[in-house]
């Protein structure tokens, strides 16, 4: 939810490739480095990646964090829950999403959250859910913060007995629109819904996403969503940020009078996951987009933090083995969820080879990894663009505020965000190629993404 806001000869990809890492040979303006291949220095600090909060929690559970910035105008207001797709009961695929549709704004004038917030001259307020989580969102002229801390607390506190069945029929036919513009036509958004079935086979709960399947979204029930409200989106499974300019004492006040002041409700675990199924090689046709793409996925048990960040730092240094001259697009990443982790590296080209030749060349890419340390440039290349991201993350309110709150739901221990978004500066290359080598053996899902629309018009190549 967003209220606001003629085929070439085999080898195309592997002269992209060759062309690609031509350009990481080293160089006599390399980054210096220690007999060991560490940096001797880097280009931001743990001060410059770290935002001042206080933490504490309320008597029924909530952990609150307040991030108080004299500096802007406005204020953040996240409300994360720990209540995303893995927590669905069987048979109830996308049920959580369809609670955040619910919950997102009520059917009342007096309930109208959306327009309310709009009135305070709100610029932003949206909704989401993900895999592990659910979160609600508003940020407000600082002026405004009554108000929308109000929002967070009447939310819980009203719009759980306003449930009907009607509303949930109401809101059902909205999440299936929203699969038919995300999913069905989103350029290989029905080959992600397929290699997301692959990679989480039966019983596993995301196995239909997060929007889910529309049978079993047509199965729920109005008692369901709310059942699912009381055991999840309560204080002791939820944690408030307030983010931005603001006075602390006076959102400590307005937190203890409204959340605050709401039954406890309990933790939710992290529910028991089926481990990986035997690797599997799969296609579908792709109606969308004219790029034929191979994704090579990866699912892991909850990953130890260094582990993490040397996947996440190796997604970035593959990210960087792109060549616009023949048209390749190389994306890589690890997303972290409760319990659980995924690695994923997608490569496109614009020509028609043969779906077992981009194959090949994505696992060529990998044995970049795998078999070599990462020239130092490029590395430190990698650490830098990380820095970069998540300096302007942090320096956008929505930004912070959704960081503080999703570090918050890590496993402990819990660091201070200026250290945990710096860690990545203790890896070096050796550990990057001997993590990839150990976690990045045969992918668990192979995806063929074939294109049935004609090619698209090219210029000759030189």
């Amino acid at each position: 939810m967003n209220r606001f806001r003629t085929a070439p000869a085999p080898g195309t990809t592997a002269l992209a490739l060759a062309a690609a890492l031509s350009l990481l040979a080293p160089s006599r303006g390399a980054a210096a480095t220690t007999s060991d291949g560490t940096f001797e220095a880097r280009k931001t600090t743990p001060a410059q990646l770290s935002v001042e909060v206080q933490r504490f929690a309320l008597s029924n559970g909530l952990t609150v964090i307040l991030a108080p910035d004299a500096t802007g105008s406005s204020v953040a207001v996240w409300m994360r829950f720990r209540a995303g797709a893995l927590f669905e009961p069987p048979g109830r695929s996308g049920l959580a999403h369809l609670v955040e549709h619910l919950l997102a704004s009520g059917p009342t004038p007096e309930t109208d959250y959306a327009t309310l917030l709009e009135s305070r001259r709100a610029r932003h307020f949206n909704a989401s859910t993900g895999y592990d989580g659910m979160s609600f969102e508003a940020v407000v002229p600082s002026e405004e913060l009554p108000a929308a801390l109000w929002v967070a607390a009447d939310r819980l506190g009203t719009l759980p007995a306003l449930v009907d069945q009607g509303l949930v029929d109401r809101h059902r036919r909205v999440v299936v629109e929203e699969r038919a513009l995300r999913v069905v036509d989103e350029p290989y958004g029905l080959v992600d819904e397929r290699l997301s079935a692959r990679l989480f086979a039966e019983p596993h709960p995301l196995h239909a996403g997060v929007v889910g399947a529309v049978a079993e979204l047509g199965a729920v029930s109005a008692e369901e969503v709310r059942a699912f409200v009381a055991s999840y989106l309560v204080p002791a499974n939820a944690v408030l940020v307030v983010a931005g300019r603001f006075d602390p004492a006076q959102a400590r006040r307005l937190i203890d009078e409204g959340v605050g002041r709401l039954p406890p409700g309990r933790p939710a675990p992290t529910p028991a996951l089926p481990p990986p199924s035997e690797p599997y090689v799969d296609q579908r046709a792709e109606p969308l987009a004219r790029r034929p793409r191979v994704s090579l996925a990866w699912r892991f048990p909850a990953l130890p933090r260094d582990v993490g960040l040397a996947l996440r730092l190796g997604g970035q240094v593959l990210g960087f083995m792109s060549d616009g001259a023949f048209g390749m697009g190389v994306e890589a990443g690890l997303l972290e969820y409760a319990g659980e982790s995924v690695f994923q590296l997608d490569v496109t080209v614009p020509y028609g080879e043969p779906m077992s030749v981009m194959e090949g060349d994505a696992k060529g890419l990998l044995r970049f990894l795998t078999l070599r340390e990462a020239p130092v440039e490029l590395l430190h290349a990698a650490h830098l663009a990380l820095d970069r991201a998540a300096l302007f993350h942090l320096d956008n309110l929505e930004g912070r505020a959704a960081a503080l709150a999703a570090l918050e739901l890590l496993p402990p221990p819990h660091l201070p965000i200026g250290e945990q978004l710096g860690w990545h500066w203790n890896l070096d290359r050796y550990m990057l190629r001997d993590t990839a080598r150990i976690y990045l053996k045969e992918p668990q899902v192979v995806m063929h993404a074939r294109p049935t629309r004609p090619k698209a018009a090219r210029g000759e190549r030189p």
